[in-house]
């Protein structure tokens, strides 16, 4: 592996071989059936601070420079990449019935961070390590990932797709698209709610440590949906009405009925049931998250293709703050609950 890293540090020392298209942007999808040669690199340059890259039959190696646009006079930055061997998950589903159940397909690719004399082995998918998650931190505002094709194994199509995400590592600010394991301060609640992906009151209902990504995932079942930006895919679907009941229609409020009359609300009880929107949150490991008694305003920012907590205060606790934003007018959007 080590002989492998050293050769392609002197290639691309001496020059940049069959470089092919080159990315300039959040996202690269590109084709290694471009590549005339085995040992081509074709860099790569991504600019923004999160987005995903996609390459099919894969051949040779890229060489991905990452310089995402930092706040102030940040320099340093932490780059995070989670490998997909699997579809994921809609964001919310009616059902646990989805395609987590799927066998992982083995990553086609290795994965180096250059570093100053050689590259430094960051993935491989017979390195023991069940994360689909791996970090590491830029050098002076630089940092370079290598991904090197594995040997192709047959005419089977393959494609190597990962997502990343860089981020500052010194903050001297609240950012949202963080999540702390300490509770959130008013004002860090008011921006949470204002800017997050998922805003929703619900019930924590289950917890399950998830080793692949190093995170708690919380199911979280959804009493009143506020907010939920979903990929553009799932919208797609939402809109042309694919009949798929995993997948939620974003356009169609979550507001649960109520019935005085006792036999139609058994019946909309269990048709509420059944039909629930759930969600699954992502916490830190290190924070120790598990499933509680109570309602909770859940507010949730997607990162690296998962819903990643950002506050979840008590139902209680939100209703205060907003009665008290509303009443000095001093709120920066509109809070609900």
């Amino acid at each position: 592996m080590y002989s492998e890293a050293v050769f392609w540090t002197v290639l691309v020392l001496i020059c940049v071989a069959e470089a092919g298209m080159m990315g300039d942007q959040c996202d690269w999808t590109g084709s290694g059936l471009t590549s005339s040669a085995e040992r081509s690199v074709t860099p790569v340059y991504l600019r923004c601070r999160e987005g995903s890259v996609s390459w099919l039959y894969p051949r040779g190696a890229l060489r991905l420079l990452f310089r995402p646009s930092l706040p102030g006079d940040e320099r340093d930055f932490k780059v995070c990449v989670r490998v997909i061997r699997r579809p994921d998950p809609p964001d919310l589903f009616h059902t646990l019935r989805f395609n987590e159940t799927e066998s992982p397909e083995r990553f086609p690719a290795r994965l180096f961070v250059e570093g100053t004399r050689k590259l430094v082995p960051l993935y491989a998918p017979d390195d023991g390590d069940p994360r689909e998650l791996r970090c590491f931190r830029s050098r002076r505002g630089r940092a370079a990932l290598y991904v090197e094709a594995e040997p192709e194994d047959g005419p089977k199509r393959r494609v190597a797709t990962f997502r990343y995400e860089a981020r500052p590592i010194v903050r001297r600010h609240y950012d949202p698209a963080t999540a702390d394991c300490r509770p959130c301060s008013d004002s860090e609640m008011e921006l949470a709610f204002c800017t997050s992906d998922l805003v929703s009151r619900g019930v924590i209902i289950s917890s399950e440590q998830r080793e692949d990504l190093d995170t708690t995932q919380l199911t979280v079942k959804l009493t009143k949906l506020i907010r939920a930006t979903g990929h553009s895919d799932q919208h797609k679907d939402a809109t042309q009405g694919v009949g798929d009941d995993d997948y939620y229609r974003y356009e169609v409020d979550n507001v649960l009925e109520r019935s005085t009359h006792r036999k139609s609300a058994r019946r909309r009880s269990r048709s509420v049931r059944d039909r629930a929107l759930h969600a699954h949150v992502h916490v830190a490991a290190a924070c120790g998250a598990a499933a509680g008694a109570g309602e909770f305003l859940v507010m949730a920012r997607r990162r690296l293709g998962r819903y990643s907590l950002v506050c979840a205060p008590r139902l209680h606790q939100w209703e205060q703050l907003v009665r008290r934003r509303n009443s000095d007018g001093t709120a920066h959007c509109l809070l609900q609950y």
